[in-house]
């Protein structure tokens, strides 16, 4: 009788949700099972579901507990974004696409092969346990795959989370041995984060000396988890979400390391840094950078000759800004 029920919210909240997403044009998401769609149709379906909205945080992690309801939901976002179907099952063509080249013809038949002994193990009749659990496999396994060559799981032995005074001090050494002028850095506090070879170097610099990130091995995923301390996140849900990220942004061979630092660590990492920041307000207020006398009302904003941060002028513009 409660799977009955289930089936039929889930029905109801389907028919909803896919009116919601017709007019989403999905050709400019990048991929749907972490991107803007998913999200929105993830929403769409608790709201539809009426599912406890407290929850949306912990799924916006990718935590998904094994309970009735979290499977249901799966479910729903599976039939809504057309990667299940309750006769055919998952859509093994779909994640090709979406993960190519990462996923090709041979992972996809071990994907198929895995998803399929698993589903053996379940009630044929579970339609909500059957999605569950084959998007579960499916994360499983795209987790042992993704981020090849530009992540690394295991932390430094020596790695010690900073402060984030301690971020701040590094960030001010960096401005300064890149050489960035005051035009760059008042665009930084105003939250403009101008692509520029200097700049480029300004983040890469920043990552590196944090311990966050290395040429070789790109982003430090264990120490970035430790150093975030993401709430509710644990370290596996952490390392798909921001492995999915650094996949679609990987650079070519090519690039150079400030670039490939620029728009791969900084392009997935930065929001995670600003909320990293804002849990931490009281004591980056503290910090000298925004120590700065205000001038006097009809006066001039005061001027250090020589001094490469006097442009931050006391704004949180850099580290807070929306991204």
């Amino acid at each position: 009788m409660e799977r009955d029920r289930s089936s039929s919210y889930v029905a109801a909240a389907l028919l909803l949700v896919c009116i919601s997403l017709a007019s989403a044009p999905r050709g400019t998401e990048a991929n749907i099972f972490g991107g803007k769609l998913y999200q929105k149709a993830q929403q769409d379906c608790i709201l539809f579901m009426g599912i406890n909205p407290l929850r949306l945080d912990q799924y916006k992690k990718f935590v998904y507990p094994p309970d009735r309801d979290t499977m249901c939901l799966i479910r729903c976002i599976g039939i809504s974004l057309d990667f299940w179907d309750d006769i055919l099952g998952f859509d093994v063509d779909l994640a090709e696409q979406e993960f190519s080249p990462l996923v090709d013809a041979t992972f996809k038949k071990y994907l198929a092969g895995n998803i399929t002994l698993k589903l053996e193990l379940l009630d044929p009749l579970d339609n909500c346990a059957r999605a569950y659990y084959a998007f579960r496999t499916f994360r499983a396994q795209i987790r042992q795959f993704i981020g090849t060559g530009t992540t690394t799981m295991a932390p430094s032995v020596n790695f010690q989370p900073l402060t984030a005074v301690q971020i701040l001090d590094i960030i001010v050494d960096c401005a300064r041995e890149v050489n960035l002028p005051p035009s760059f850095l008042t665009s930084l506090t105003k939250g403009i984060i101008t692509d520029c070879p200097e700049v480029q170097c300004f983040i890469r610099c920043a990552a590196v000396r944090t311990g966050l990130y290395t040429d070789k091995d790109g982003a430090l995923l264990a120490n970035l988890h430790r150093q975030l301390d993401p709430p509710g996140e644990d370290l596996a849900s952490f390392s798909l979400r921001q492995g999915m990220c650094l996949q679609r942004n990987q650079q070519p061979p090519t690039a150079d390391c400030c670039t490939r630092a620029f728009k791969q660590f900084f392009t997935c990492l930065r929001p995670d840094f600003e909320q990293f920041f804002i849990r931490n307000r009281e004591t980056v207020m503290q910090h000298f950078l925004y120590k700065t006398d205000q001038p006097a009302e009809g006066q001039a904003a005061p001027m250090v000759q020589n001094n490469v941060l006097d442009p931050f002028g006391g704004n949180m513009g850099m580290i807070l800004s929306s991204y």
